[in-house]
């Protein structure tokens, strides 16, 4: 009788025990989704279960912020701030303590004070905010919602800024031991602690997260911590820093352990020596990796463990494109000064200056304020972009002087065609005529050279006898093209034009060389045409003219005879006209 009664109370303390433990270990309903729904002038923020439950809603003293108790419901997933920053809510942080399974606090951090209604419906949890409004939408704006799933839930060690639950510390002379498990029990963390770890604490922290705590003593001990998943293992730094040393060599280890593998790839479009270049300057090859060029067969051959060719290779495909090509065509025209208005080229040019911008000396304040209309006010260092319409249209006022100066200016493509005309009707009727149609590709940023003249040969005299020379009097024209993103093309330019002055004074029969030349930088559209003037030739010429008929009378025709001294005066115009070609894609 006495063995029963001790047999009924052992049973009813297991049964007791098994209750008490499920109940610990998670048998109350939990946390099944946190909805933050937002309206005008109205926040909802819906707590749902999986099974009923008691609430009591706190005012805090701060006005900023409400606490819910929830009694009998655990957090689920829910464990981790949850960061909302929109419809007038901050963040909603779980508040966990494990001496009180059977209570769940939620801290609810608001932007602006206001009016709260909680509600209780159908195992969820309404907690309405009333006059909150909403930072990104006004009256009359569509409801936005944030869900559990959608929220941001930032977690410690993932970088930024501190998120764990603000912590108070103040210890003297603790072990610091201890204190890493007090910061295991709040954070919910589970922290290892190596066996070198070893020292007293003394510190006092006031409203601290508890992930910058944990940082500044590590910082202040010498230690640092090494994450995975939810275990943190703190040991001396050097210790650490000696095992990420071994892992860095183990791996290089692992790499000299595998076969070398050798592989070609032929170079379609780029120089091998490039290609070989940047891939030992991408540093992407291990140490017992090699590479060399072959320039006959255009291939880089590489020697590297098998996992690194897939980067080669890579690599290889992004450089060997195709370089962008820029047909150039040029035009050398010569035409009767009279005749050369009536082109119509626009002499001028569009740029944004500031209040310090000059040409020629010409103060630029407002931006499409035009200049003198002769080009030897330009500054031929300037860069300019040209427009369409330009700022100005001026004719080719240019100096007819001897020298001369030489000018810019512009033609769009739509008018290009109607220039070939007038060029081929001036040359039929004698008033100009095209001396040179020079054409010339290159590629993107390769310099293009285009040179037209001739050589005057001279004597010298000198202890080995008369020798002869010669010198250039050339017209060179120098283009380096480039494309830029946008389509356009940027030319930087040298235009040379070095003619003999035979009028002019002579030493020992040779003469003196005008040279004229402008170095700048344009901004012109695709197939758009540059025009250079400015470049005049005088020819002098005596002709002999008479009365029809009477002239042609012996002896007495002189008396209906007389000559003229006839002055010509042609300018040379230099049409460039660049045209992007297009690649044909395979």
């Amino acid at each position: 009788m006495r063995l029963g009664k001790h047999f009924l109370f052992f049973m009813f303390l297991l049964i007791g025990s098994f209750y008490a433990l499920n109940a610990r270990a998670g048998a109350y309903p939990e946390i099944q989704g946190i909805e933050v729904k937002a309206g005008a002038g109205t926040t909802e923020i819906k707590i749902t279960s999986d099974s009923p439950f008691n609430y009591t809603v706190h005012k805090a003293s701060d006005p900023y912020q409400v606490v819910v108790e929830m009694q009998n419901i655990g957090p689920g997933k829910f464990r981790e701030k949850m960061i909302i920053d929109r419809a007038g809510v901050s963040e909603i942080i779980p508040l966990l303590d494990e001496s009180t399974p059977d209570l769940l606090k939620l801290r609810v951090a608001l932007t602006q004070p206001a009016d709260i209604e909680p509600s209780y419906q159908e195992n969820t949890l309404i907690l309405s905010f009333k006059n909150l409004e909403p930072e990104f939408a006004g009256a009359g704006a569509e409801t936005a919602e944030t869900s559990l799933e959608d929220a941001v839930i930032r977690k410690p060690f993932e970088g930024g800024d501190y998120v764990g639950e603000n912590i108070n510390i103040d210890f003297q002379d603790a072990d610091l031991i201890h204190v890493f498990r007090l910061i295991a029990d709040i954070s919910g963390y589970n922290i290892v602690v190596s066996p070198d770890v070893k020292g007293k604490f003394s510190m006092k922290l006031i409203d601290v997260p508890w992930d910058q705590a944990l940082d500044v003593i590590l910082r202040n001990y010498g230690l640092s911590k090494t994450i995975s998943g939810n275990i943190v293992r703190i040991a001396p730094t050097s210790v650490i820093a000696k095992e990420e040393e071994e892992i860095a060599q183990a791996k290089e280890s692992q790499e000299k352990a595998g076969s070398l593998v050798t592989r070609v790839y032929a170079i379609n479009y780029a120089s091998v020596d490039e290609i070989k270049k940047s891939i030992e300057t991408a540093k992407i090859l291990t140490k017992r990796g090699y590479i060399s060029a072959d320039s006959r067969t255009s291939s880089v051959i590489i020697k590297d463990v098998e996992k690194m060719h897939a980067e080669h290779e890579t690599l290889i495909k992004a450089l060997d494109v195709p370089t962008p090509q820029v047909s150039i065509d040029a035009k050398i025209v010569e035409v009767n000064t009279n005749y050369a208005k009536e082109l119509g080229i626009q002499w001028g040019m569009f740029w944004e200056p500031d209040n310090n911008t000059k040409i020629g000396g010409f103060p630029i304040n407002d931006k499409g304020t035009g200049f003198p209309t002769s080009p030897s006010n330009l500054n031929a260092s300037d860069n300019f972009s040209f427009s369409n319409p330009l700022v100005v249209d001026l004719p080719a006022t240019v100096s007819r002087g001897k020298g001369g100066a030489i000018g810019l200016g512009y033609i769009s493509a739509s008018k290009a065609f109607g220039i070939d005309l007038q060029l081929s009707a001036l040359e039929s009727t004698g008033k100009g005529k095209i001396i040179s149609n020079p054409k010339v590709t290159t590629n993107d940023n390769q310099e293009a050279k285009i040179m037209q003249g001739k050589k005057i040969p001279y004597l010298t005299v000198s202890s080995e006898g008369t020798q002869t020379q010669f010198i250039d009097a050339l017209l060179e024209l120098t283009v380096t093209p480039h494309i830029t993103p946008e389509g356009t093309i940027v030319m930087n330019l040298n235009a040379k034009k070095n003619e003999a002055d035979f009028a002019g004074p002579q030493v020992l029969g040779v003469p003196t060389i005008d040279i004229k030349e402008v170095k700048t930088q344009v901004l012109i559209k695709d197939s758009d045409t540059l025009v250079i003037g400015g470049i005049f030739r005088t020819n002098n010429a005596k002709t002999n003219e008479g009365v029809p008929g009477l002239s042609g009378i012996p002896i007495l025709g002189k008396l209906f005879q007389f000559k003229r001294d006839v002055t010509e005066t042609n300018e040379l115009l230099i049409f460039i006209t660049p045209r992007i070609v297009k690649q044909q894609r395979s």
